[in-house]
């Protein structure tokens, strides 16, 4: 499978219904490994779901994003997240370029949408969000202020 480079995506995606690239970034870990994982995106059909993951540009910003939509505005806006972050971010459908539908993970391939395995992922990091949630802005806060005082 031949993959662009992200930046180019977007232009792809005029002329090609798909195309893959090599991921960068940690706000998608576990699931996606910068430089390991290739995604696939497909030009995006709306209105999305909740649990897809689209690449989008945020207005003024020449960066592409990949992150899951957790939740939907009335309005159509999409709430997302990464999987390993902790903001939300709100979305217009029409800074949306396209949508993962699957990933090459260690040379294995991974459909988004007929994958057992996948959709237990999704819903086991959804479950357990709450949880990273306390440990990583409090809990661990206070352990490592507590781990400076001692080592000092």
């Amino acid at each position: 499978m031949k993959t662009h480079d992200i930046n180019d995506v977007e232009k792809i995606l005029n002329t090609q219904d798909t195309a893959a690239f090599l991921t960068s970034g940690a706000s998608m870990q576990p699931l996606l490994r910068t430089h390991k994982d290739i995604v696939v995106i497909k030009k995006a059909a709306h209105p999305l779901q909740i649990g897809q993951v689209p690449l989008y540009k945020k207005t003024g910003v020449q960066k592409l994003i990949l992150h899951r939509i957790i939740d939907i505005c009335d309005d159509g806006t999409y709430i997302t997240r990464g999987d390993n972050t902790y903001h939300k971010e709100y979305v217009l459908p029409s800074d949306v370029i396209g949508v993962m539908t699957s990933i090459y993970r260690g040379g294995k391939y991974i459909d988004c949408n007929t994958s057992k395995r996948y959709m237990f992922y999704v819903k086991m990091n959804k479950f357990f969000y709450p949880i990273r949630y306390i440990w990583k802005t409090k809990i661990h806060a206070v352990l490592s202020k507590i781990k400076r005082k001692i080592v000092k």
